[in-house]
C-alpha cells in the first residue's frame, strides 16, 4: 500500500491525453465454472486452472480481494477537516463531505498474499498426472484495489495480486482427472480434469461479445507469452503440430473447421504501432544483471568494469542516475570496461551520470510472442446460441453466443455507460449502478462564476492556467450561477462537465441519422426529457426515438450555460481533483463555472445546430427552434469575440494581469495560439449551421476554408462531412469531401495488416493517452462515414474487428469494457464507486494499453512508499509486479489499478461514447428487425462484480 498522490493527479488523464447484454456474457447462461480450490477464510485461492500449451498448465492464483469500506452518515458533524481519519468504535473512518457529517470507512486489506518464491519452485511439485514440473513461470499483475489508512495518518492506494502460474511439463497433460499437489503446504492440493474439447485454452484469445451473424470479420487469436520463458517468451504452436481449428455448438458439434496461420511473429515489425520504432524494446525477464559505473555525455561512454559484452549487443542502462525508465542502447567498440552507447531509443543524458546497472534487451513488437489467427468469417451460422472454438490436442475458448442484436445490446450497455455519467439527478439503477444526485447547485452548495474561460484552462486545449486558479481572489467575479447550472455528463474519474463532451450528443445525433428505421425506433431504457428536464418545451417530446433523449440531456445543460448575451461557459468543474473515498454527491471542494469563451460557444453551435437539424425533421417545431436560436445567439457572439478577442476576454485578461499571468509569456502570443485553435472550430460551427439551411453566407466560410486546402483532419473532418451533406453544397467540393474520407479510411484500414492486432487506432498517434483500445473520436467519425460513402468490406472488418479487440479479442483475452464479458475490467478510475465501495457501473471502456514509460510518476511506480515499489531494498515481493513493467511486453502490460491512470482512465467523449458509436453502426449492419423491447429499467442480470 502507497501514500496517494496529490488529489490534482487525477486530472493527468485530461491534461497529458490527446485530445450482450446477451445473456450468456450477463448471466443468464454462464460460462462452465473453472475448478477452484477451497482457500482457508481470507487465504490465497486458485481462480481457475487452464491449459496453456499441450504440454503447459496454467494456474490463477488470486490474493484475497480488499473487503470494502462503506459511508456512514454521523448524527453530528466532525470537527476535523475533510480528509482526516479518525475513530470509529473499532474501525477507522475518513471524515468526508462539505458539512463533515459522513465518514466512509476503510476497506479491509487482504491481510495474507502468495508465497511467489515457494511457488516458483519446480522440483517441489508433485506428478501431475504422471508428468513431471520442469519449470515455473509466472506474471504476477495487480486486480483489485483498496482504500486504506497508514501507520502514520495518511490515505494509501492498496493493491491485491492475480498470479498466472505457468507449470512447464515434461510432456502434454493427458485427458483425465488429476491434481496438482504444490509446494509445501503453500495450497491445498487442487483436482482438476483435462479434455480438450472442454478445458478452455487460455491462449485462445477470442470475442466475449458474440457475433452477429452476418458479421464480416469472425477471428480469433491464438498467442502466449511465458514470461521468463525460453526464445524470450514467445510460444511457437507451429512446434505442436496444431494447425487446424473447429467452431463447435452447444452441443458439442463440429459447424465449421479451419486452417491456423500465423498473423505475425515476435519480430515482426509494426509500422504505425504509434511507438517510436516498429520493433521496441524490451529487458530480458530475469537477466544477468551487471554493475554500471558511469556515464560520460560528450562522447556517450558507459563505464562497466568487466561487462563482458560484444558488438551490437541490446542493453538497457537502468537505474542511470537514478533514473526510472531504462535507456535503452546498443553496445559499440567495446572494451573490457566500457562502451559507447549507439542508437539510443531515445535521447541520452546531456550531463554526466553515475551508478546504475546494465541489463540485457532485445528488440520486439507489442505482443512478444508468435500470434497465430483463427479466421472463420465463411462460416454462416445457421441457429444462434452459443458456440466455442476448438483446437484438437488445446482446448476450446470462452463460449459466445450468435445473435442478431448482439451489437445492439452492446450499444445498450454504452448507452447506459453515459447515462451512469449524468450529473444533477439521481441515478436510479436501470444501468445497473445506483447514486444521489450530485452537484445541484443551490444556498449550501453555489457553484462560483469565474473570470477564467475553459479556453485559458490546461483542461482545454493548448491552455495556459490550472483550473486551481479559477477560485483565487483576482479570478471569482464575486457573483453565483443560477440554480439552472446543474446536469451534463461527469467527464470520468473526476466529475467536471466541459464543452469536449458536445461531441458525444454530435457523435450520436449522425449515428441515428445512419440507422435503419427500425434502430432509430429501438428502445435504449433511457428515461424521457420530460422526465429529468424542467424547461415545458419537452413535454411534447416523449414519442421521439429513446436514443434521443441522450443528445438533448447533454445539450440542453449547455444551453443553460449561456450568458443573455449568447457566450457560452466551457463548463463547470470543482477546485482540486477528487479526495478518494469522498463521492460526488457529498463534494467538499469549492465549483466554479468557466467564463464563456469563443472556442466554447462555436463548438457549442455546432452541435446545437445538428440537434435543431433533427428535431425539425422529425416534427419537433418548438425544441428545434430552441435549439436553432441559441445556437445562432452563441455564434453571433463568437464571431464578435473573434473579431476583439481583448473584448471578448476582457475580464480574464484583467485577472491575468493582476496576477502577473504574462509575464513570462506576453498576450500576444497567447492570442495568437487561441486565434489557431478558434479557427478549425468556428468553420465546423458554420457548416453545421449552413446544413441546418441558414443561408450561403455560412456556407462561404467553409468554402473559403477548403479552397486554402483546409482538409479533412481531425476535426476538420467534422466542417467538411456537415458542409458535403448540406442541399445547397457545391457538387464538386462534395465530391472532393467524400473522396478523401473514403481515400483517408481505407489507407488507415490498410495499414492493419501488418499488425498483430487489427484495431482502429491512428497509424500516425502516439501510442498512450487514449490510443490504447477504444478509437478515439476522430476515427470513429471517419471509419463509419466512409463506411457510409463506399460500403468498402475492409473498413467495415476492421471496425468489426476493433470492437471484437475491445471484448476480449486482445492478448490478455480481457474485455474492457465494465458490464461486458466473461472476464473484464474491475476497477477503472470512476471515483464515484471507490468512494461507495461498490461494483463499478456497466458500460465504462477504459483508454486500455498504452507504453509502460509514458506514465512512470513516483508516487506509482519505485519508491519503497509507492503503491507498485520497483527494485528497492527491503520491499516485500508480495507488492511488486512481476516481471518488471520494462519486460512485459506492450499488449501484456496492463495494469489493473485506478491510478495507473493512462490505462485505467476514460472519458465519456473519448472511449465510452465512441464505442457506442461504434456498435450503433456494427448494429445497423445486420439489416434484421430488431425484436420489441420493453420500456424500463434493464435486466437484472447486468452485473459489474468479478469476472
Amino acid at each position: 500500500m502507497a501514500a496517494l498522490p496529490a488529489s490534482g493527479a487525477i486530472r493527468l488523464g485530461r491534461r497529458l491525453g490527446p485530445l450482450l447484454l446477451a445473456g450468456l456474457l450477463l448471466g443468464a447462461a454462464p460460462a462452465a465454472e473453472p475448478p477452484r480450490s477451497v482457500p482457508a477464510p481470507g487465504g490465497v485461492s486458485v481462480h481457475e486452472v487452464t491449459i496453456a500449451a499441450p504440454d503447459i498448465l496454467a494456474v490463477e492464483l488470486r490474493d484475497p480481494a480488499f473487503a470494502p469500506g462503506r459511508i456512514l452518515a454521523l448524527d453530528t458533524p466532525r470537527p476535523e477537516a475533510p480528509g482526516t481519519w479518525v475513530r470509529h468504535g473499532n474501525a477507522w473512518g475518513l471524515v468526508i463531505g462539505p458539512d463533515r457529517a459522513h465518514l466512509r470507512l476503510a476497506d479491509a486489506g487482504p491481510g495474507t498474499s502468495l508465497d511467489r518464491r515457494a511457488v516458483g519452485a519446480a522440483k517441489d511439485y508433485g506428478r501431475i498426472g504422471g508428468r513431471q514440473v520442469l519449470a515455473v513461470y509466472r506474471k504476477s499483475m495487480p486486480y483489485d484495489s483498496g482504500i486504506v489508512r497508514d501507520e502514520g495518518g495518511g490515505t494509501r492506494a492498496g493493491v491485491s495480486f492475480r498470479h498466472q502460474v505457468y507449470l512447464k511439463l515434461d510432456g502434454p497433460v493427458t485427458r483425465g482427472s488429476h491434481a496438482i499437489t504444490w509446494p509445501g503446504d503453500l495450497l491445498p492440493p487442487t483436482p482438476f480434469t483435462y479434455d480438450d474439447r472442454t478445458t478452455r485454452a487460455i491462449a485462445l484469445r477470442g470475442t466475449q461479445l458474440g457475433h452477429a451473424p452476418a458479421d464480416t470479420a469472425k477471428t480469433a487469436y491464438l498467442a502466449l507469452w511465458l514470461p521468463g520463458g525460453p526464445a524470450a517468451g514467445a510460444v511457437d504452436f507451429r512446434r505442436y503440430g496444431l494447425n487446424r481449428f473447429v467452431v463447435l455448438d452447444e452441443d458439442g458439434r463440429a459447424v465449421h473447421s479451419g486452417e491456423i496461420r500465423l498473423r505475425t511473429a515476435p519480430d515482426t515489425p509494426e509500422p504505425g504501432n504509434g511507438l517510436a520504432k516498429p520493433l521496441p524494446d524490451s529487458l530480458d525477464v530475469g537477466g544477468l544483471r551487471r554493475p554500471l559505473d558511469g556515464f560520460r555525455a560528450r562522447d556517450g561512454v558507459v563505464s562497466a568494469r568487466g561487462h563482458g559484452l560484444r558488438e551490437g549487443e541490446r542493453v538497457a542502462l537502468d537505474r542511470l542516475g537514478g533514473e526510472r525508465v531504462p535507456f535503452f542502447v546498443t553496445v559499440k567498440a567495446p572494451t573490457r570496461d566500457g562502451f559507447v552507447a549507439a542508437l539510443p531509443d531515445r535521447p541520452l543524458p546531456e550531463a554526466d551520470r553515475s551508478g546504475g546497472s546494465l541489463l540485457p534487451a532485445h528488440p520486439t513488437n507489442r505482443a512478444a510472442t508468435f500470434v497465430f489467427e483463427l479466421d472463420y468469417t465463411a462460416w454462416r451460422p445457421r441457429r444462434p446460441g452459443p458456440y466455442r472454438l476448438y483446437v484438437p490436442g488445446l482446448g476450446v475458448s470462452d463460449p459466445f453466443p450468435v445473435a442478431d442484436t448482439v451489437w445492439l445490446d452492446a450499444a445498450r450497455v454504452a448507452i447506459g455507460g453515459l447515462y451512469n455519467h449524468r450529473s444533477g439527478i439521481a441515478l436510479d439503477g436501470r444501468f445497473g449502478f445506483h447514486r444521489p444526485a450530485a452537484f445541484r447547485p443551490g444556498p449550501d452548495r453555489p457553484v462560483r462564476l469565474s473570470r477564467l474561460p475553459l479556453a485559458w484552462s490546461v483542461e482545454g486545449v493548448e491552455g495556459f492556467v490550472s483550473p486551481e486558479k479559477a477560485l483565487e481572489p483576482a479570478w471569482l467575479t464575486g457573483r453565483d450561477a443560477p440554480a439552472t447550472y446543474w446536469g451534463g455528463y461527469m467527464d470520468a474519474g473526476d466529475w467536471d462537465r466541459r464543452i469536449q463532451h458536445v461531441d458525444v450528443a454530435s457523435l450520436l445525433l449522425e449515428l441515428f441519422e445512419g440507422l435503419p428505421p427500425h434502430l432509430r425506433n429501438a428502445d435504449f431504457g433511457l428515461p424521457r426529457s420530460s422526465e429529468v428536464l424542467d424547461d415545458p418545451v419537452y413535454a411534447a417530446t416523449d414519442a421521439l426515438p429513446n436514443l434521443l433523449h441522450e443528445p438533448i440531456w447533454l445539450l440542453d445543460f449547455f444551453r443553460r450555460l449561456q450568458a443573455p448575451h449568447g457566450g457560452v461557459s466551457g463548463g463547470i468543474e470543482s477546485g482540486g481533483g477528487p479526495l478518494l473515498g469522498e463521492p460526488s454527491f457529498l463534494e467538499h471542494q469549492a465549483v466554479f463555472a468557466y467564463a464563456p469563451d469563443p472556442i466554447a460557444s462555436y463548438r457549442y453551435a455546432g452541435a446545437a445546430a445538428g440537434l435543431a437539424r433533427v428535431l425539425r425533421g422529425l416534427g419537433q417545431e418548438a425544441p428545434a427552434a430552441l435549439f436553432r436560436e441559441s445556437a445562432l445567439r452563441a455564434w453571433r457572439w463568437a464571431e464578435a469575440g473573434g473579431a476583439d478577442p481583448e473584448a471578448a476576454y476582457a475580464e480574464a485578461l484583467a485577472a491575468g494581469r493582476e496576477t502577473g499571468l504574462f509575464s513570462a509569456i506576453p498576450w500576444e502570443t497567447r492570442r495568437a495560439t487561441l486565434q489557431r485553435i478558434t479557427g478549425p472550430v468556428r468553420i465546423a460551427a458554420a457548416a453545421a449551421l449552413f446544413r441546418l439551411g441558414e443561408g450561403r453566407a455560412f456556407g462561404q466560410v467553409f468554402e473559403q476554408a477548403w479552397g486554402g486546402g483546409f482538409g479533412i483532419a481531425e476535426r476538420r473532418a467534422d466542417a467538411a462531412w456537415d458542409y458535403a451533406a448540406a442541399p445547397e453544397a457545391d457538387a464538386r467540393i462534395r465530391g472532393q469531401i467524400e473522396a478523401a474520407l473514403v481515400r483517408e479510411a481505407t489507407g488507415f484500414a490498410a495499414a492493419q495488416r501488418a499488425l498483430s492486432y487489427p484495431s482502429m487506432k491512428h497509424p500516425y498517434a502516439p501510442a498512450g493517452w487514449g490510443q490504447g483500445g477504444a478509437p478515439d473520436e476522430a476515427m470513429t467519425r471517419l471509419f463509419v462515414r466512409a463506411h457510409r460513402l463506399s460500403r468498402h468490406p475492409e473498413l467495415l472488418r476492421v471496425m468489426e474487428q476493433t470492437a471484437q479487440g475491445l471484448l476480449g479479442a486482445n492478448q490478455l483475452g480481457l474485455s474492457l469494457t465494465t458490464g461486458l464479458g466473461i472476464r473484464r475490467v474491475r476497477h477503472p478510475l470512476h471515483e464515484d464507486h471507490r468512494a461507495m465501495g461498490v461494483p463499478v457501473p456497466p458500460g465504462i471502456t477504459i483508454y486500455g494499453f498504452g507504453p509502460q514509460a509514458t506514465f512512470s510518476p513516483d508516487w506509482l511506480f519505485g519508491p519503497t512508499w509507492a503503491i507498485f515499489p520497483e527494485d528497492e531494498p527491503g520491499v516485500p515481493a508480495e507488492r511488486r509486479i512481476e516481471p518488471t513493467r520494462f519486460a512485459m511486453p506492450y499488449f501484456e502490460g496492463l495494469i489493473e489499478h485506478p491510478l495507473m491512470v493512462m490505462q485505467q482512465e476514460y472519458t465519456v467523449h473519448q472511449s465510452i461514447g465512441t464505442t457506442a458509436a461504434l456498435w450503433l453502426h456494427l448494429a445497423a449492419q445486420s439489416g434484421r428487425p430488431t425484436p420489441p423491447r420493453d420500456p424500463g429499467p434493464m435486466p437484472t442480470a447486468i452485473t459489474s462484480g468479478g469476472r
